[in-house]
């Protein structure tokens, strides 16, 4: 078992007492300061200590214990000063530490000390499940006055039941007790940690406060009461709240043990604290109550008038959509009558121009002397299929393979000639004069794929301004991104493209606006690379009669709190900044896949952004609305 010390620091008349009243249980010696106690710990390590003594007379009592708790292995002793004055307003500090737990007046009676010290040791080693020592009694003072009346004394005002307590305090220890001068911001409790006595305030304020995960509360000043701990040492003795000063402060402290001792002594002190702990309580309900009552009346307010902002909010919404399809048919109206008026003779020429030229390029290419070989040339190209980068590498790799030639096979696939067979059927001599059929016959059929869009096109405005008026057909989805890609070439140069076209299902579709969709896709994806890097177009079938087409840029990517916003109408992040104007494209976008029964998404990282169109193989096409 550990030897227990109890430490003085500075000498007193009645330490022969303390060392009687231990005997056995503990060891008592004086120490003239922290350092010397720190020193005789580090030799002595089977040392504890319960409890500590401090003179305020002889020693520093601040700086004695800020030093003393400042080493761990005293953490749990409790202490004790003594002093011999009326007033103090020298230990703001201690109290504001938690550090100050006793202060008794000397020279009062012989037994004072050593009963305290008995009392304080009796209870250090209870807690720790010792044998503890025998609390030393001392005689009791005379009862002074009759019987506490509650009745009465809660009649009585806050001033008159404050002069009653302190009077019957300073009678039970036959002395006046300290007074504590202490200044604004002094913590006299601690939320969560145990009290061990109660402060009772002569003059000033005090403020209670109570954290919380969220915020700190601060208490109203009228819940406060003028006995700060009396509460808690009802309860579980620990601060519910942590007490602060707001004011110059006077107030007296007692432990514990001298409330219990005062009780004993004087039936009076219970009374006013009853009604002093009553009236705190009564305060702090009635305020809780009015705070409950002012809360319910401002969740009903706050109720009322969220549902009201949520009407008007509903309801501008509604206008602004009205607003917008009034605009909206009212312009593309007027915009695709005109357009269609001016375009469908122009289109119409243009489009037989192309069919004419597709006919009549066959007979051209016959009468030229290898009019055979150009002619199965020029129904290669027109009938070629779209090929996946891949795939393009794959064929040229075979041609180099048969023709051991690679710049003929590169020039062969370019060209647009993907046939191993006809490609083994040319020479070298052969080359140019191919390469300028395969490229006449290639800009006819451009020809008549940008005519056709065209009038698509317009189709598409007569549709959007007149829902319901374009008829769904069965679409090569690989196709259409094939075609777009002829058609925005000009916006895609400086850049790599690569395909990775699988086998799709034809899916039930308006043809114009497939490629509408990936038109706004491509640009936006050559926008955002400003002519420089990559894009990889891949399609596969996922799921149960779903296409998916996945188009992938190598650009700057877009910040995360955007991408939530790039389907916006008006909004953009082009060149890195954010423009509001006429970008409706990724909106658009957006509208016309959720038409085609559809869902797009966005991932984007630096240097990486990936726009997913999901479709359903079949199924009835949404209205535009």
């Amino acid at each position: 078992m550990s030897r227990l010390i109890v430490f003085i620091f500075g000498g007193f008349d009645g330490v022969a007492d303390v060392c009687d009243a231990l005997q056995g249980f503990s060891d008592v010696q004086s120490m003239p300061d922290a350092q010397s106690v720190v020193a005789y710990l580090d030799s002595h390590p089977d040392v504890e200590v319960p409890f500590l003594i401090v003179n305020s007379t002889a020693v520093d009592v601040t700086s004695t214990l800020m030093a003393l708790y400042a080493d761990p292995r005293l953490a749990g002793a409790r202490n004790v000063v003594l002093t011999d004055k009326d007033e103090h307003d020298d230990l703001a500090g201690v109290i504001d530490a938690g550090l100050l737990h006793s202060l008794v007046r000397v020279p009062g009676h012989r037994w004072s000390v050593p009963s305290f010290a008995t009392s304080q040791v009796h209870a250090w080693m209870s807690d720790r499940g010792l044998d503890p020592v025998a609390v030393m009694k001392g005689p009791e003072a005379p009862v002074s006055g009759e019987a506490s009346d509650l009745l009465r004394e809660l009649g009585e005002s806050d001033e008159e039941i404050n002069e009653d307590l302190v009077e019957a305090l300073d009678s039970a220890f036959s002395n006046r007790n300290p007074r504590l001068h202490l200044p604004a911001g002094v913590r006299l409790t601690r939320q969560g940690e145990e009290v061990r006595g109660v402060f009772i305030l002569l003059e000033g304020n005090v403020a209670l406060t109570r954290a919380t995960p969220s915020e700190e509360l601060l208490m109203h000043h009228a819940s406060t009461g003028r006995v700060i701990g009396i509460i808690s040492l009802a309860g579980e003795k620990q601060a519910f709240f942590t007490s602060t000063t707001t004011s110059d402060v006077v107030a007296i402290v007692l432990s514990l043990d001298q409330l219990k001792t005062a009780l004993r002594r004087d039936p009076r002190i219970s009374g006013d604290l009853a009604v002093s702990a009553i009236r705190g309580l009564s305060q702090r309900l009635l305020r809780s109550e009015a705070l409950q009552v002012e809360r319910n009346e401002l969740n009903r307010a706050l109720e009322l008038e969220r549902n009201r902002l949520t009407q008007a909010l509903h309801d501008l919404e509604q206008a602004r959509l009205e607003l917008v399809s009034q605009a909206k048919f009212a312009t593309l109206g007027e915009l695709s009558a005109g357009i269609a008026h001016e375009l469908n003779n122009p289109v119409a020429a243009l489009t037989g121009a192309a069919q004419h030229i597709a006919e009549d390029i066959g007979p051209i290419l016959q009468s030229h002397p290898n009019g055979a070989l150009l002619h199965t040339v020029a129904q290669s190209i027109q009938n070629r299929e779209p090929l996946s980068t891949a795939r393009e590498r794959e064929i040229r790799r075979e041609i180099e393979r048969r023709t051991k030639d690679p710049q003929m096979a590169f020039r062969l696939v370019a060209a647009g000639i993907t046939d191993p067979e006809l490609a083994t059927r040319l020479s070298a001599d052969d080359l140019e004069v191919v390469e300028r059929a395969a490229g006449l016959t290639t800009s006819v059929r451009n020809i008549g794929t940008a005519s056709t869009r065209i009038s698509e096109l317009v189709q598409s405005l007569r549709s959007y301004a007149r829902p319901g008026a374009e008829v769904s057909e069965f679409v090569d989805v690989n196709a259409t991104i094939e075609e777009t890609l002829t058609l925005v070439a000009h916006r895609l140069r400086g850049l790599e493209i690569e395909r990775e076209y699988g086998e799709l299902m034809p899916i039930v579709a308006h043809p114009s606006q497939l490629g509408q969709m990936w038109t706004n896709l491509l640009v936006n994806a050559a926008e955002a690379m400003q002519g420089e890097g990559s894009i990889v177009i891949s399609t596969a079938m996922v799921g149960d009669g779903i296409v998916r087409v996945d188009i992938a840029d190598s650009g700057p990517g877009i910040q995360a709190e955007n991408l939530e916003r790039v389907f916006e109408p008006r909004f953009t992040t082009k060149q890195g900044t954010i423009r509001y104007g006429m970008g409706l494209g990724l909106g658009l976008t957006r509208s016309l896949v959720e038409a085609h029964g559809g869902t797009i998404t966005v991932e984007s990282e630096p240097g990486r952004t990936v726009f997913s169109v999901c479709l359903p193989t079949t199924g009835t096409l949404k209205e535009e609305t």
